[in-house]
């Protein structure tokens, strides 16, 4: 059976994929020392979606203890951004001699490739080039919630991705067989549109980064005008900067993230804002209710818009607003 290292269990989407692949893989569990021991301790839970809420169980170990000897097939890596600390850490423990495990990468924003391939190549040098990465775009809204000293995660079911390869290494067949035995809805894309696939998830991260820069729920950010025009003028300066690039985006299964850019790019502001409380209500559907997360991670949502647009000279003075406000709160 094939062998999975997931790093980040403890957290939400690390315990999420160790959880839902438990039965198409062996699967081993990575995580920090108080993590682990909270999940030994029988203190994490996971609710899917209206079902029963159910003890997460598993192998699982400290980070400290990830060796050369848990020879994996494949290194799972959940942890959030950025990922260059992570990458050194964990590929510098395992066996150079022989194959080195494949690495899959569940991180948002869309430098997270770059990032890892040089990482990898002051590692092991040319032999970088032979190691098998996968991008996977995940939809599905994970939430967390601290109960007395337990942890309960929530997530809705199935499980929706897109995935593509990232590298020169082609072969997947044995991750896609996983994917399907796990019951898990998972869209592959051609290499070539695995930075497309980037793009065109960004674009749902950036929803609701202008709402939550005020403090504000999706909903009653999309209720303001101002707020509104914020929100879809956030998208608009995005989706300049993506064409710019030369990049597109895509309509994924269940997500027509291309027909709603060509929406945003194409209507006025003022034709937008009478239909903002109906966007937010497919928005919030959308996410299963739950609220915009991982907001600590602006520097690879509306940073990353900004870096782009510098890259490729276009102004982005919404998104640098939103980032500076968000920057505050944190």
């Amino acid at each position: 059976m094939i062998k999975i290292a997931v790093i980040g269990v403890g957290g939400r989407t690390g315990t999420m994929f160790a959880f839902e692949l438990r039965e198409a893989a062996e699967i081993l569990g990575v995580g920090r020392k108080e993590e682990i021991q909270k999940i030994q301790e029988g203190k994490i839970y996971l609710q899917r979606e209206r079902g029963e809420t159910v003890k997460f169980t598993g192998k699982v170990i400290e980070e400290e203890e990830f060796n050369k000897e848990v020879n994996p097939d494949f290194i799972f890596l959940c942890v959030k951004n950025p990922v260059g600390p992570a990458i050194n850490f964990y590929y510098q423990r395992v066996k150079k001699e022989g194959k080195i495990p494949s690495l899959i990468l569940s991180q948002n924003g869309i430098s997270v490739i770059e990032e890892v391939k040089k990482e990898l190549e002051k590692i092991f040098g040319k032999k970088a080039k032979e190691i098998k990465i996968i991008r996977v775009s995940l939809f599905n809204a994970i939430s967390s919630e601290k109960i007395d000293d337990a942890i309960k995660i929530s997530y809705p079911l199935p499980i929706r991705l897109a995935f593509g390869v990232a590298s020169d290494e082609k072969e997947i067949e044995d991750l896609k067989a996983i994917f399907k035995k796990a019951d898990i809805k998972a869209e592959e894309l051609s290499p070539e549109n695995v930075k497309n696939m980037e793009f065109s998830k960004l674009f749902t991260n950036l929803v609701g980064m202008a709402s939550v820069s005020k403090g504000l729920s999706i909903e009653k950010g999309f209720k303001d005008p101002e707020t509104f025009k914020e929100e879809a003028t956030c998208l608009k300066e995005y989706i300049k900067v993506v064409k710019k690039s030369g990049g597109k985006f895509l309509n994924l299964k269940h997500y027509p993230i291309k027909f709603l850019v060509s929406l945003i790019d194409f209507f006025p502001l003022s034709f937008l804002i009478p239909f903002r409380r109906i966007l937010s209500k497919l928005i919030t559907k959308g996410r299963g209710g739950k609220e915009k997360g991982n907001i600590d991670e602006v520097d690879y949502y509306n940073g990353a818009v900004i870096k782009l647009g510098e890259k490729f000279q276009v102004e982005t003075p919404i998104n640098q607003k939103i980032y500076q406000e968000i920057k505050k709160r944190l």
